[in-house]
């Protein structure tokens, strides 16, 4: 591919573009940390919903968030805008982001409070869909370039981690400072939406779409089909992500509850996500080297393989102490590498699905792939309360019973999830000699692209 470096699109990209790439899943992460670690806990323990309802809630939305998550990839196909086919959805989209993602905290004394609380996880699922869809596919449009794909991965972990991080380590000391737990949730969620819309914003301003043509139009019906259901790599790469994110899902929504009643220690939370975070901030650094080393797909299953070993040998151990630590963060170091691969890997299969003959469709390929990963996060969620509901999880009366469905819900069953993920990401063929190859064909038959 050297001498195709002089093609547009087939760029390395400056250190600016890279981190305002990187502040956008900092955004997100600042607001999808704050729902995904800690809505449920808040709806049991603070608003008063039983963990059946939770569950529901969980299932409700996120499978209308997954048939959304279709439209907007739509929507995205037939953007036209001074502004790119992406970016706009960052622009106008930050705000009500933000809004919706305090809705979610927000506990009234209302009759109807079920309804109340779906409607307003709901809202925040969509917002979120139409903001992190295009946001997600932004990468195909700043460049061609594999290795410049793989950095701007490595670039968006590094943001996601970090806004995970603040989360993770801040919320809960922030919110104990509230004599009114739900009046602390409400404030805290309300500052960290507020900084994610500020940093969309930034993301919005630092990035650049110069690959393709928005004047090229929505693509057909047929070529939406050929570049999602035909299309073998990303069918592949769509089983190995749903299986990672029930086990990333799951293990977030469990980890307060394990903290609290498993390792009985609620003060030891933010320490406990503090070392996590570190170990998936490593595992986010090391991405970039190993990549370029032995590839994404081997790196995957290697990761696989290493965080379900530490997920195994987790359950094994009785207590606390710094063997579960340990475990926790090979996994978390493990993930960190899957996400990156993964993320990099779909932007690949969009030049697959050119080079099969259908239109440049990134609105459908990651409208597809974020509906799988949207209905893998509805299978968790729901998961994550019938184990409580299963195994009689009561709010300040946590049986024997209930702590083993709480340490199986962060461990066995994510371990099992890592090895169906194993299992599909073995047939992957889209490697980066293949894209390599591809990618200068297509360059051959439109060298303008």
């Amino acid at each position: 591919m050297h001498g195709n470096r002089r093609v547009a699109g087939y760029v390395w990209l400056g250190m600016r573009e890279r981190v305002g790439y990187g502040l956008g899943d900092l955004a997100s992460n600042l607001s999808f940390g704050m729902v995904s670690l800690f809505l449920l806990y808040f709806y049991t323990d603070i608003y008063g919903l039983s963990a059946g309802e939770a569950s529901l809630i969980f299932v409700i939305a996120r499978c209308l968030d997954a048939v959304f998550t279709l439209l907007v990839g739509y929507f995205i196909d037939g953007t036209r805008s001074r502004h790119g086919k992406l970016r706009p959805y960052l622009l106008y989209g930050a705000a009500p982001l933000g809004v919706l993602t305090l809705s979610c905290f927000l506990a009234p004394a209302v009759e109807l409070k079920f309804l109340f609380a779906l409607l307003g996880y709901s809202g925040y699922c969509l917002a979120y869909s139409l903001v992190n869809t295009p946001y997600s596919a932004l990468t195909n449009r700043m460049t061609l370039h594999e290795g410049a794909r793989a950095s701007l991965s490595m670039y968006r972990m590094l943001g996601a981690m970090l806004g995970y991080l603040l989360v993770s380590g801040c919320a809960m000391g922030l919110i104990a400072r509230f004599r009114d737990p739900q009046l602390g949730y409400a404030v805290v969620a309300a500052s960290f939406a507020g900084l994610a819309t500020l940093l969309f914003l930034a993301c919005f301003a630092m990035t650049r779409e110069r690959v393709g043509s928005v004047a090229v139009g929505r693509p057909p019906l047929r070529d939406v089909l050929r570049a999602t259901l035909g299309n073998a790599p990303l069918l592949l790469l769509s089983l190995h992500t749903a299986a990672v994110y029930v086990a990333y899902s799951l293990w977030g929504a469990m980890a307060v509850y394990y903290v609290n009643h498993v390792l009985g220690d609620p003060e030891f939370v933010g320490a406990f996500f503090l070392i996590q975070s570190c170990a998936y901030i490593g595992g986010t650094l090391l991405s970039d080297p190993l990549i370029r080393r032995i590839g994404k797909k081997r790196l995957s299953q290697a990761a696989l393989l290493a965080g379900g070993s530490a997920l195994t040998a987790q359950l094994a151990v009785e207590g606390g102490g710094a063997w579960v630590m340990l475990c926790v963060s090979v996994y978390s170091a493990a993930l960190a590498m899957l996400f990156v691969c993964m993320w990099a890997m779909v932007a690949d299969t969009v030049e697959y699905a050119q080079w099969r003959g259908a239109q440049r469709a990134e609105g459908a390929v990651y409208g597809f792939y974020n509906l799988v990963t949207k209905l893998a996060m509805a299978a968790a969620g729901g998961l994550a309360g019938l184990l409580l509901e299963l195994h009689d999880y009561r709010p300040g009366e946590v049986s024997a019973r209930a702590l083993m469905g709480i340490e199986r819900g962060m461990t066995l069953i994510p371990a099992s999830c890592f090895a169906l993920g194993l299992l599909a990401i073995s047939f992957y063929a889209l490697d980066e000699s293949r894209y390599r190859q591809l990618l200068g064909q297509l360059l051959q038959r439109d060298p303008g692209r």
